[in-house]
Protein backbone atom coordinates (compact mmCIF):
# COMPACT_ATOMS: atom_id res chain seq x y z
CA UNK A 1 0.00 0.00 0.00
CA UNK A 2 1.26 3.47 -0.92
CA UNK A 3 1.17 6.12 1.78
CA UNK A 4 0.84 9.53 0.06
CA UNK A 5 1.34 12.76 1.97
CA UNK A 6 0.16 15.99 0.34
CA UNK A 7 1.80 19.12 1.70
CA UNK A 8 -0.37 22.03 0.62
CA UNK A 9 1.60 25.27 0.85
CA UNK A 10 -1.09 27.55 -0.53
CA UNK A 11 -2.62 30.14 1.83
CA UNK A 12 -5.93 29.47 0.05
CA UNK A 13 -5.88 25.87 1.30
CA UNK A 14 -8.20 23.60 -0.74
CA UNK A 15 -9.54 26.52 -2.80
CA UNK A 16 -6.20 27.08 -4.51
CA UNK A 17 -5.58 26.45 -8.20
CA UNK A 18 -2.60 24.29 -7.21
CA UNK A 19 -4.87 21.98 -5.22
CA UNK A 20 -7.16 21.78 -8.24
CA UNK A 21 -4.26 20.10 -10.02
CA UNK A 22 -3.46 17.91 -7.02
CA UNK A 23 -7.04 16.69 -6.77
CA UNK A 24 -7.07 15.77 -10.44
CA UNK A 25 -3.70 14.03 -10.09
CA UNK A 26 -4.99 12.03 -7.12
CA UNK A 27 -8.16 11.08 -8.99
CA UNK A 28 -5.91 9.46 -11.57
CA UNK A 29 -4.01 7.70 -8.79
CA UNK A 30 -7.27 6.36 -7.36
CA UNK A 31 -8.29 5.02 -10.78
CA UNK A 32 -5.33 2.63 -10.72
CA UNK A 33 -4.58 1.92 -7.06
CA UNK A 34 -7.35 1.14 -4.59
CA UNK A 35 -5.07 0.55 -1.60
CA UNK A 36 -3.69 4.08 -1.36
CA UNK A 37 -3.71 6.07 1.86
CA UNK A 38 -3.79 9.81 1.19
CA UNK A 39 -3.32 12.47 3.84
CA UNK A 40 -3.46 16.18 3.05
CA UNK A 41 -1.88 18.80 5.31
CA UNK A 42 -2.81 22.45 4.83
CA UNK A 43 0.43 23.97 6.09
CA UNK A 44 -1.16 27.40 6.40
CA UNK A 45 -3.43 26.06 9.15
CA UNK A 46 -0.58 24.57 11.16
CA UNK A 47 1.52 26.20 13.84
CA UNK A 48 4.99 25.88 12.36
CA UNK A 49 7.73 28.15 13.62
CA UNK A 50 10.67 29.02 11.37
CA UNK A 51 13.96 27.24 11.91
CA UNK A 52 16.21 29.25 14.21
CA UNK A 53 19.44 27.59 13.06
CA UNK A 54 20.31 26.49 16.60
CA UNK A 55 21.16 22.94 15.41
CA UNK A 56 19.68 21.54 18.61
CA UNK A 57 18.13 18.76 16.51
CA UNK A 58 21.68 17.63 15.71
CA UNK A 59 23.45 18.20 19.03
CA UNK A 60 21.03 18.47 21.97
CA UNK A 61 18.03 16.29 21.02
CA UNK A 62 19.26 14.35 17.95
CA UNK A 63 16.45 13.79 15.44
CA UNK A 64 14.02 16.08 17.23
CA UNK A 65 13.60 19.85 17.08
CA UNK A 66 13.84 21.69 20.38
CA UNK A 67 10.84 23.85 19.42
CA UNK A 68 7.40 22.61 20.43
CA UNK A 69 4.78 23.14 17.74
CA UNK A 70 2.84 21.14 15.13
CA UNK A 71 6.04 19.80 13.56
CA UNK A 72 6.13 17.29 16.41
CA UNK A 73 3.16 15.64 14.67
CA UNK A 74 4.00 16.43 11.05
CA UNK A 75 7.63 15.29 10.88
CA UNK A 76 6.83 11.62 11.65
CA UNK A 77 4.11 11.73 8.96
CA UNK A 78 6.69 13.06 6.52
CA UNK A 79 9.16 10.30 7.42
CA UNK A 80 6.55 7.52 7.07
CA UNK A 81 5.19 8.67 3.71
CA UNK A 82 6.14 6.70 0.60
CA UNK A 83 5.24 9.57 -1.74
CA UNK A 84 5.31 13.26 -0.83
CA UNK A 85 3.45 15.75 -3.01
CA UNK A 86 4.76 19.28 -2.53
CA UNK A 87 1.90 21.52 -3.65
CA UNK A 88 2.76 25.20 -3.83
CA UNK A 89 1.97 28.16 -6.04
CA UNK A 90 4.93 30.18 -7.21
CA UNK A 91 5.35 33.19 -4.92
CA UNK A 92 8.06 35.70 -5.82
CA UNK A 93 9.83 33.01 -7.90
CA UNK A 94 9.89 30.57 -4.99
CA UNK A 95 7.78 28.32 -2.80
CA UNK A 96 5.34 29.81 -0.30
CA UNK A 97 6.50 30.87 3.16
CA UNK A 98 4.48 28.14 4.91
CA UNK A 99 6.12 25.47 2.77
CA UNK A 100 9.54 27.03 3.24
CA UNK A 101 9.12 26.84 7.02
CA UNK A 102 8.10 23.17 6.79
CA UNK A 103 11.03 22.40 4.50
CA UNK A 104 13.52 24.07 6.84
CA UNK A 105 12.10 22.18 9.81
CA UNK A 106 12.84 18.81 8.17
CA UNK A 107 16.46 19.34 9.24
CA UNK A 108 16.14 16.68 12.02
CA UNK A 109 15.86 13.91 9.39
CA UNK A 110 19.49 14.59 8.44
CA UNK A 111 22.78 13.96 10.24
CA UNK A 112 25.14 16.94 10.70
CA UNK A 113 27.94 15.47 8.62
CA UNK A 114 28.75 16.75 5.13
CA UNK A 115 29.27 14.16 2.39
CA UNK A 116 30.25 14.67 -1.24
CA UNK A 117 27.41 13.67 -3.58
CA UNK A 118 29.22 13.99 -6.90
CA UNK A 119 29.16 16.66 -9.54
CA UNK A 120 30.53 19.22 -7.15
CA UNK A 121 27.51 18.83 -4.87
CA UNK A 122 27.57 18.19 -1.13
CA UNK A 123 24.84 17.25 1.31
CA UNK A 124 23.92 15.79 4.67
CA UNK A 125 23.21 12.02 4.98
CA UNK A 126 19.82 10.83 6.22
CA UNK A 127 19.44 9.89 9.89
CA UNK A 128 17.08 7.04 8.92
CA UNK A 129 18.04 6.07 5.36
CA UNK A 130 15.67 3.08 5.39
CA UNK A 131 12.76 5.57 5.54
CA UNK A 132 14.13 8.42 3.48
CA UNK A 133 16.33 7.08 0.68
CA UNK A 134 13.55 5.56 -1.45
CA UNK A 135 10.96 8.23 -0.70
CA UNK A 136 9.40 9.71 -3.86
CA UNK A 137 8.81 13.43 -4.25
CA UNK A 138 6.53 15.30 -6.66
CA UNK A 139 6.34 19.05 -7.02
CA UNK A 140 2.95 20.32 -8.26
CA UNK A 141 2.83 24.05 -8.76
CA UNK A 142 0.95 26.79 -10.56
CA UNK A 143 2.15 30.25 -11.46
CA UNK A 144 0.70 33.37 -13.02
CA UNK A 145 3.43 33.68 -15.64
CA UNK A 146 3.11 32.27 -19.18
CA UNK A 147 6.32 30.20 -19.12
CA UNK A 148 8.43 27.96 -16.88
CA UNK A 149 11.64 29.44 -18.20
CA UNK A 150 13.07 32.30 -16.16
CA UNK A 151 10.51 31.71 -13.41
CA UNK A 152 10.96 28.25 -11.85
CA UNK A 153 14.75 27.86 -11.96
CA UNK A 154 15.17 28.71 -8.26
CA UNK A 155 12.54 26.20 -7.12
CA UNK A 156 13.86 23.45 -9.38
CA UNK A 157 17.42 23.99 -8.16
CA UNK A 158 16.25 23.80 -4.55
CA UNK A 159 14.49 20.47 -5.18
CA UNK A 160 17.54 19.14 -7.05
CA UNK A 161 19.73 19.95 -4.05
CA UNK A 162 17.31 18.44 -1.55
CA UNK A 163 16.22 15.28 -3.33
CA UNK A 164 18.80 14.69 -6.04
CA UNK A 165 19.08 15.73 -9.65
CA UNK A 166 16.48 13.86 -11.73
CA UNK A 167 15.16 11.97 -8.69
CA UNK A 168 11.86 13.83 -8.33
CA UNK A 169 8.92 14.57 -10.62
CA UNK A 170 7.20 17.85 -11.33
CA UNK A 171 4.03 19.31 -12.79
CA UNK A 172 4.57 23.02 -13.34
CA UNK A 173 1.42 24.70 -14.62
CA UNK A 174 1.91 28.10 -16.25
CA UNK A 175 -0.93 30.57 -16.81
CA UNK A 176 -2.46 29.10 -13.67
CA UNK A 177 -4.82 32.04 -13.15
CA UNK A 178 -6.91 30.79 -16.08
CA UNK A 179 -7.93 27.78 -13.97
CA UNK A 180 -10.25 30.13 -12.10
CA UNK A 181 -12.07 31.48 -15.18
CA UNK A 182 -15.01 29.23 -15.98
CA UNK A 183 -15.37 30.68 -19.49
CA UNK A 184 -12.00 29.15 -20.34
CA UNK A 185 -12.83 25.60 -19.26
CA UNK A 186 -12.53 24.49 -22.87
CA UNK A 187 -8.83 25.46 -22.65
CA UNK A 188 -8.08 24.27 -19.11
CA UNK A 189 -10.24 21.13 -19.14
CA UNK A 190 -7.93 19.09 -21.45
CA UNK A 191 -4.94 20.06 -19.29
CA UNK A 192 -6.67 18.83 -16.13
CA UNK A 193 -7.45 15.54 -17.87
CA UNK A 194 -3.76 15.25 -18.74
CA UNK A 195 -2.89 15.77 -15.06
CA UNK A 196 -5.22 12.88 -14.25
CA UNK A 197 -3.41 10.70 -16.80
CA UNK A 198 -0.14 11.70 -15.13
CA UNK A 199 -1.54 10.46 -11.81
CA UNK A 200 -2.41 7.11 -13.35
CA UNK A 201 1.05 6.77 -14.85
CA UNK A 202 2.88 7.80 -11.71
CA UNK A 203 1.16 5.39 -9.34
CA UNK A 204 1.66 2.60 -11.88
CA UNK A 205 5.40 3.09 -12.51
CA UNK A 206 6.48 5.93 -10.19
CA UNK A 207 7.29 8.18 -13.13
CA UNK A 208 5.57 10.31 -15.75
CA UNK A 209 6.19 9.62 -19.43
CA UNK A 210 7.97 12.20 -21.58
CA UNK A 211 4.91 12.69 -23.82
CA UNK A 212 2.71 13.58 -20.83
CA UNK A 213 5.43 15.82 -19.41
CA UNK A 214 5.60 17.67 -22.70
CA UNK A 215 1.84 18.22 -22.67
CA UNK A 216 1.96 19.49 -19.10
CA UNK A 217 4.50 22.19 -19.97
CA UNK A 218 2.34 23.78 -22.65
CA UNK A 219 0.40 26.98 -21.87
CA UNK A 220 -3.39 27.01 -22.12
CA UNK A 221 -3.46 29.84 -24.67
CA UNK A 222 -0.85 31.77 -26.60
CA UNK A 223 1.03 34.42 -24.63
CA UNK A 224 -0.59 37.57 -26.10
CA UNK A 225 -4.09 36.20 -25.39
CA UNK A 226 -3.03 35.16 -21.88
CA UNK A 227 -1.59 38.54 -21.06
CA UNK A 228 -4.82 40.22 -22.09
CA UNK A 229 -7.07 37.84 -20.13
CA UNK A 230 -4.81 37.85 -17.09
CA UNK A 231 -4.45 41.62 -16.96
CA UNK A 232 -8.18 42.11 -17.37
CA UNK A 233 -9.05 39.54 -14.69
CA UNK A 234 -7.97 41.91 -11.92
CA UNK A 235 -10.89 44.20 -12.64
CA UNK A 236 -8.60 47.22 -12.24
CA UNK A 237 -8.15 49.74 -15.01
CA UNK A 238 -4.58 49.96 -16.28
CA UNK A 239 -3.68 53.63 -15.89
CA UNK A 240 -0.94 53.19 -18.49
CA UNK A 241 -3.46 52.42 -21.25
CA UNK A 242 -4.41 55.18 -23.63
CA UNK A 243 -7.72 53.40 -24.36
CA UNK A 244 -10.28 54.57 -21.83
CA UNK A 245 -13.58 52.95 -20.96
CA UNK A 246 -15.25 56.32 -21.53
CA UNK A 247 -17.40 55.79 -18.46
CA UNK A 248 -18.89 52.57 -19.87
CA UNK A 249 -19.72 50.11 -17.11
CA UNK A 250 -19.47 46.91 -19.18
CA UNK A 251 -16.33 47.89 -21.13
CA UNK A 252 -13.84 45.85 -19.05
CA UNK A 253 -16.23 42.89 -19.00
CA UNK A 254 -16.55 42.96 -22.78
CA UNK A 255 -12.76 43.13 -23.12
CA UNK A 256 -12.57 39.92 -21.09
CA UNK A 257 -15.19 38.34 -23.34
CA UNK A 258 -13.18 39.33 -26.41
CA UNK A 259 -9.99 37.96 -24.84
CA UNK A 260 -11.72 34.61 -24.27
CA UNK A 261 -12.47 34.29 -28.02
CA UNK A 262 -11.56 30.81 -29.27
CA UNK A 263 -11.34 30.66 -33.10
CA UNK A 264 -10.92 26.87 -33.00
CA UNK A 265 -14.64 26.54 -32.20
CA UNK A 266 -15.62 27.89 -35.64
CA UNK A 267 -12.54 28.30 -37.86
CA UNK A 268 -13.01 30.86 -40.61
CA UNK A 269 -16.13 32.35 -39.01
CA UNK A 270 -17.13 35.74 -40.41
CA UNK A 271 -19.75 37.38 -38.17
CA UNK A 272 -20.68 40.42 -36.12
CA UNK A 273 -22.22 39.91 -32.68
CA UNK A 274 -23.92 42.92 -31.12
CA UNK A 275 -24.55 42.97 -27.38
CA UNK A 276 -27.27 45.34 -26.13
CA UNK A 277 -27.36 45.69 -22.33
CA UNK A 278 -30.77 47.25 -21.73
CA UNK A 279 -30.24 47.99 -18.03
CA UNK A 280 -27.01 49.90 -18.71
CA UNK A 281 -28.17 51.37 -22.03
CA UNK A 282 -24.82 50.27 -23.50
CA UNK A 283 -24.12 48.43 -26.75
CA UNK A 284 -20.99 46.73 -28.08
CA UNK A 285 -20.01 44.76 -31.15
CA UNK A 286 -17.65 41.82 -31.46
CA UNK A 287 -16.45 41.65 -35.06
CA UNK A 288 -15.09 38.22 -36.03
CA UNK A 289 -13.00 37.91 -39.17
CA UNK A 290 -9.92 35.88 -40.18
CA UNK A 291 -9.99 34.08 -36.80
CA UNK A 292 -9.56 37.41 -35.03
CA UNK A 293 -12.05 39.26 -32.81
CA UNK A 294 -12.30 43.03 -32.49
CA UNK A 295 -14.35 44.85 -29.85
CA UNK A 296 -16.22 48.01 -30.82
CA UNK A 297 -18.03 50.50 -28.60
CA UNK A 298 -18.99 52.85 -31.44
CA UNK A 299 -18.82 53.13 -35.25
CA UNK A 300 -20.84 49.91 -35.52
CA UNK A 301 -21.26 47.82 -38.65
CA UNK A 302 -24.26 45.70 -39.65
CA UNK A 303 -24.63 42.92 -37.10
CA UNK A 304 -25.07 39.23 -37.93
CA UNK A 305 -26.64 38.41 -34.59
CA UNK A 306 -27.99 40.67 -31.86
CA UNK A 307 -28.29 39.65 -28.20
CA UNK A 308 -30.47 41.80 -25.95
CA UNK A 309 -30.23 41.27 -22.21
CA UNK A 310 -29.55 42.77 -18.80
CA UNK A 311 -25.85 43.03 -18.06
CA UNK A 312 -26.19 41.08 -14.79
CA UNK A 313 -27.89 38.18 -16.59
CA UNK A 314 -25.14 37.95 -19.19
CA UNK A 315 -22.45 38.27 -16.54
CA UNK A 316 -23.96 35.39 -14.54
CA UNK A 317 -24.33 33.37 -17.72
CA UNK A 318 -20.64 33.70 -18.66
CA UNK A 319 -19.68 32.88 -15.07
CA UNK A 320 -21.54 29.58 -15.42
CA UNK A 321 -24.10 30.41 -12.74
CA UNK A 322 -27.17 29.96 -14.98
CA UNK A 323 -27.99 27.56 -17.81
CA UNK A 324 -27.53 29.36 -21.14
CA UNK A 325 -30.27 27.45 -22.98
CA UNK A 326 -32.73 27.59 -20.09
CA UNK A 327 -32.13 31.32 -19.69
CA UNK A 328 -32.94 31.75 -23.37
CA UNK A 329 -36.23 29.89 -22.98
CA UNK A 330 -37.04 32.00 -19.92
CA UNK A 331 -36.37 35.18 -21.95
CA UNK A 332 -33.50 36.31 -19.74
CA UNK A 333 -31.87 37.26 -23.00
CA UNK A 334 -33.16 37.45 -26.57
CA UNK A 335 -31.45 36.62 -29.84
CA UNK A 336 -32.20 38.07 -33.25
CA UNK A 337 -30.52 37.26 -36.55
CA UNK A 338 -28.33 34.28 -37.38
CA UNK A 339 -28.95 31.67 -34.67
CA UNK A 340 -25.96 29.60 -35.80
CA UNK A 341 -23.74 32.17 -34.09
CA UNK A 342 -25.65 31.49 -30.85
CA UNK A 343 -24.89 27.78 -31.28
CA UNK A 344 -21.21 28.73 -31.62
CA UNK A 345 -21.45 30.69 -28.36
CA UNK A 346 -22.90 27.65 -26.62
CA UNK A 347 -20.01 25.60 -27.97
CA UNK A 348 -17.54 27.96 -26.26
CA UNK A 349 -16.74 30.62 -28.86
CA UNK A 350 -16.24 33.14 -26.02
CA UNK A 351 -15.62 30.65 -23.24
CA UNK A 352 -17.70 27.81 -21.86
CA UNK A 353 -21.36 28.52 -21.18
CA UNK A 354 -23.06 26.36 -18.58
CA UNK A 355 -25.48 23.82 -20.04
CA UNK A 356 -27.27 21.50 -17.64
CA UNK A 357 -29.22 18.75 -19.45
CA UNK A 358 -32.38 17.48 -17.76
CA UNK A 359 -30.69 14.12 -17.23
CA UNK A 360 -27.10 13.01 -17.57
CA UNK A 361 -26.35 11.02 -20.72
CA UNK A 362 -23.17 9.79 -22.27
CA UNK A 363 -22.59 11.97 -25.31
CA UNK A 364 -22.92 10.39 -28.73
CA UNK A 365 -19.80 10.75 -30.86
CA UNK A 366 -20.18 13.43 -33.53
CA UNK A 367 -19.42 11.32 -36.60
CA UNK A 368 -20.88 10.99 -40.09
CA UNK A 369 -22.73 7.84 -39.05
CA UNK A 370 -24.91 9.96 -36.77
CA UNK A 371 -26.02 12.62 -39.24
CA UNK A 372 -29.24 13.25 -41.18
CA UNK A 373 -27.44 11.75 -44.18
CA UNK A 374 -26.99 8.45 -42.38
CA UNK A 375 -30.56 8.70 -41.09
CA UNK A 376 -31.70 8.36 -44.72
CA UNK A 377 -29.87 5.03 -44.85
CA UNK A 378 -31.53 4.00 -41.59
CA UNK A 379 -34.93 4.61 -43.20
CA UNK A 380 -34.13 2.29 -46.15
CA UNK A 381 -35.28 -0.89 -44.31
CA UNK A 382 -38.67 0.76 -43.67
CA UNK A 383 -39.04 2.04 -47.22
CA UNK A 384 -38.01 -1.38 -48.54
CA UNK A 385 -40.72 -2.93 -46.38
CA UNK A 386 -43.40 -0.62 -47.82
CA UNK A 387 -42.37 -0.90 -51.47
CA UNK A 388 -41.39 -4.59 -51.66
CA UNK A 389 -44.23 -6.01 -49.58
CA UNK A 390 -46.75 -4.93 -52.23
CA UNK A 391 -45.41 -7.61 -54.59
CA UNK A 392 -43.83 -10.06 -52.15
CA UNK A 393 -44.81 -9.93 -48.44
CA UNK A 394 -42.10 -12.45 -47.59
CA UNK A 395 -39.27 -10.34 -49.06
CA UNK A 396 -40.95 -7.25 -47.61
CA UNK A 397 -39.94 -8.56 -44.19
CA UNK A 398 -36.68 -10.40 -44.91
CA UNK A 399 -34.97 -7.66 -46.96
CA UNK A 400 -35.48 -4.94 -44.30
CA UNK A 401 -34.09 -7.33 -41.68
CA UNK A 402 -30.96 -7.95 -43.73
CA UNK A 403 -30.45 -4.26 -44.55
CA UNK A 404 -30.90 -3.13 -40.93
CA UNK A 405 -28.51 -5.86 -39.81
CA UNK A 406 -25.87 -4.68 -42.27
CA UNK A 407 -26.27 -1.04 -41.19
CA UNK A 408 -25.92 -1.97 -37.51
CA UNK A 409 -22.80 -4.01 -38.28
CA UNK A 410 -21.22 -0.96 -39.95
CA UNK A 411 -21.94 1.14 -36.87
CA UNK A 412 -20.48 -0.27 -33.68
CA UNK A 413 -20.55 0.38 -29.97
CA UNK A 414 -21.38 3.95 -28.98
CA UNK A 415 -22.08 4.88 -32.61
CA UNK A 416 -25.31 2.86 -32.46
CA UNK A 417 -28.27 5.01 -31.46
CA UNK A 418 -31.83 4.29 -30.39
CA UNK A 419 -33.38 4.18 -33.89
CA UNK A 420 -30.69 1.78 -35.20
CA UNK A 421 -31.41 -0.69 -32.40
CA UNK A 422 -35.19 -0.26 -32.53
CA UNK A 423 -35.26 -0.86 -36.29
CA UNK A 424 -33.22 -4.07 -36.05
CA UNK A 425 -35.26 -5.28 -33.08
CA UNK A 426 -38.59 -4.66 -34.82
CA UNK A 427 -37.69 -6.47 -38.04
CA UNK A 428 -36.10 -9.33 -36.09
CA UNK A 429 -39.26 -9.87 -34.03
CA UNK A 430 -41.53 -9.21 -37.02
CA UNK A 431 -39.65 -11.81 -39.07
CA UNK A 432 -40.03 -14.42 -36.33
CA UNK A 433 -43.77 -13.75 -36.20
CA UNK A 434 -44.57 -13.46 -39.91
CA UNK A 435 -42.19 -15.73 -41.83
CA UNK A 436 -43.59 -19.08 -40.65
CA UNK A 437 -47.07 -17.93 -41.76
CA UNK A 438 -46.14 -15.38 -44.43
CA UNK A 439 -48.70 -16.76 -46.90
CA UNK A 440 -51.48 -15.72 -44.54
CA UNK A 441 -50.24 -12.14 -44.25
CA UNK A 442 -51.01 -9.63 -46.97
CA UNK A 443 -49.09 -6.50 -47.87
CA UNK A 444 -51.57 -4.16 -46.16
CA UNK A 445 -51.22 -5.97 -42.83
CA UNK A 446 -47.43 -5.77 -42.98
CA UNK A 447 -47.44 -2.10 -44.08
CA UNK A 448 -49.94 -1.10 -41.36
CA UNK A 449 -47.86 -2.95 -38.74
CA UNK A 450 -44.74 -1.09 -39.89
CA UNK A 451 -46.49 2.28 -39.69
CA UNK A 452 -47.70 1.51 -36.18
CA UNK A 453 -44.21 0.36 -35.19
CA UNK A 454 -42.73 3.65 -36.42
CA UNK A 455 -45.38 5.55 -34.47
CA UNK A 456 -44.56 3.68 -31.25
CA UNK A 457 -40.77 3.88 -31.71
CA UNK A 458 -40.82 7.62 -32.34
CA UNK A 459 -43.40 8.46 -29.67
CA UNK A 460 -41.51 6.48 -27.02
CA UNK A 461 -38.32 8.29 -28.05
CA UNK A 462 -39.97 11.65 -27.34
CA UNK A 463 -39.93 10.76 -23.63
CA UNK A 464 -36.28 9.71 -23.61
CA UNK A 465 -33.45 11.98 -22.46
CA UNK A 466 -32.42 12.50 -26.08
CA UNK A 467 -35.31 12.31 -28.57
CA UNK A 468 -34.79 10.37 -31.77
CA UNK A 469 -34.23 13.26 -34.18
CA UNK A 470 -31.63 14.81 -31.86
CA UNK A 471 -29.43 11.75 -32.34
CA UNK A 472 -28.90 12.92 -35.91
CA UNK A 473 -29.48 16.68 -36.07
CA UNK A 474 -26.92 17.41 -33.31
CA UNK A 475 -24.23 16.91 -35.96
CA UNK A 476 -25.10 20.34 -37.38
CA UNK A 477 -25.91 22.10 -34.12
CA UNK A 478 -22.57 22.21 -32.29
CA UNK A 479 -20.66 19.90 -30.00
CA UNK A 480 -22.75 20.85 -26.96
CA UNK A 481 -26.11 20.39 -28.67
CA UNK A 482 -27.07 17.36 -26.56
CA UNK A 483 -26.56 19.45 -23.40
CA UNK A 484 -28.76 22.23 -24.76
CA UNK A 485 -32.32 21.96 -23.43
CA UNK A 486 -33.63 24.27 -26.17
CA UNK A 487 -32.14 22.00 -28.82
CA UNK A 488 -33.58 18.95 -27.04
CA UNK A 489 -36.99 20.61 -26.70
CA UNK A 490 -37.01 21.48 -30.41
CA UNK A 491 -36.23 17.90 -31.35
CA UNK A 492 -38.69 16.50 -28.81
CA UNK A 493 -41.51 18.44 -30.50
CA UNK A 494 -40.25 17.39 -33.94
CA UNK A 495 -40.10 13.74 -32.89
CA UNK A 496 -43.73 13.85 -31.68
CA UNK A 497 -44.81 15.47 -34.96
CA UNK A 498 -43.16 12.67 -36.93
CA UNK A 499 -44.74 10.03 -34.69
CA UNK A 500 -48.15 11.52 -35.45
CA UNK A 501 -47.25 11.62 -39.15
CA UNK A 502 -46.57 7.88 -39.09
CA UNK A 503 -49.87 7.34 -37.30
CA UNK A 504 -51.67 9.32 -39.99
CA UNK A 505 -49.88 7.27 -42.66
CA UNK A 506 -51.10 4.10 -41.00
CA UNK A 507 -54.64 5.47 -40.93
CA UNK A 508 -54.46 6.40 -44.61
CA UNK A 509 -53.15 2.92 -45.46
CA UNK A 510 -56.05 1.36 -43.57
CA UNK A 511 -58.57 3.66 -45.29
CA UNK A 512 -57.17 2.88 -48.74
CA UNK A 513 -58.00 -0.79 -48.22
CA UNK A 514 -61.67 0.14 -48.48
CA UNK A 515 -61.22 1.94 -51.80
CA UNK A 516 -60.31 1.03 -55.34
CA UNK A 517 -56.71 2.02 -54.54
CA UNK A 518 -56.17 -0.80 -52.05
CA UNK A 519 -53.16 -2.05 -53.99
CA UNK A 520 -51.40 1.26 -53.26
CA UNK A 521 -52.14 1.25 -49.52
CA UNK A 522 -48.45 0.73 -48.61
CA UNK A 523 -47.02 3.20 -51.13
CA UNK A 524 -49.29 6.25 -51.37
CA UNK A 525 -48.90 7.28 -47.69
CA UNK A 526 -45.17 7.74 -48.41
CA UNK A 527 -46.01 10.96 -50.23
CA UNK A 528 -46.46 12.58 -46.82
CA UNK A 529 -42.72 12.16 -46.24
CA UNK A 530 -41.96 14.94 -48.76
CA UNK A 531 -43.72 17.79 -46.90
CA UNK A 532 -42.53 16.18 -43.64
CA UNK A 533 -38.88 16.58 -44.63
CA UNK A 534 -39.35 20.20 -45.75
CA UNK A 535 -41.22 20.98 -42.54
CA UNK A 536 -38.43 19.44 -40.43
CA UNK A 537 -35.71 21.49 -42.11
CA UNK A 538 -37.76 24.63 -41.53
CA UNK A 539 -38.82 23.80 -37.96
CA UNK A 540 -35.34 22.85 -36.70
CA UNK A 541 -34.17 26.37 -37.58
CA UNK A 542 -37.38 28.31 -36.88
CA UNK A 543 -38.29 27.11 -33.40
CA UNK A 544 -35.00 28.00 -31.59
CA UNK A 545 -34.98 31.41 -33.28
CA UNK A 546 -38.67 31.90 -32.38
CA UNK A 547 -37.97 31.00 -28.74
CA UNK A 548 -35.11 33.50 -28.65
CA UNK A 549 -37.05 36.46 -30.03
CA UNK A 550 -38.25 39.39 -27.98
CA UNK A 551 -41.83 38.99 -26.88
Amino acid sequence: MHNILVLNGSPKNNQSFTMKLVERFLSGVSDIAQDVKIETINLNEKNINPCTGCFGCWTITPGQCVQEDDMDELLPMYEEADIVIWATPLYHYGITSSMKKFMERTLPVFLPFIDPEGGGMYGHPYRNPEKMTDKKHILISTCGFPSVENNYEGVEKQFDNLFGLGKWEKILCVEGELLGISQLDNFTGPYLELVKVAGREYIDRLSISDSIKEGLTKPFVDIPAFLEVSNLSWGVEDIREAESDGGLIAWSFMKQMRAAFNPKIRPGLDAVLQMDFTDLKESYQLVINDDQCTLLKNDFTQETTRITTHFTNWERLLEGKIDAAEALIEKKYMVAGDFDLMNALMDGLFGNLALFPEKQKKLIPVVFKNTPYWFILTMIPWLACFFITENNPFLGVIVPLLVSGILCSIKKGSELVYFDKATLLFFSVFTLITVPWSIGYNSVTIAFSAFMALFVIWMVSAFKTVPLTADYTHFFSGRNALKNILFLKTNRILTVIWALLFLIQGGIALWLTSTAMESYAAILPQLLLIPGVFFSVWFINWYPAYSAKTE
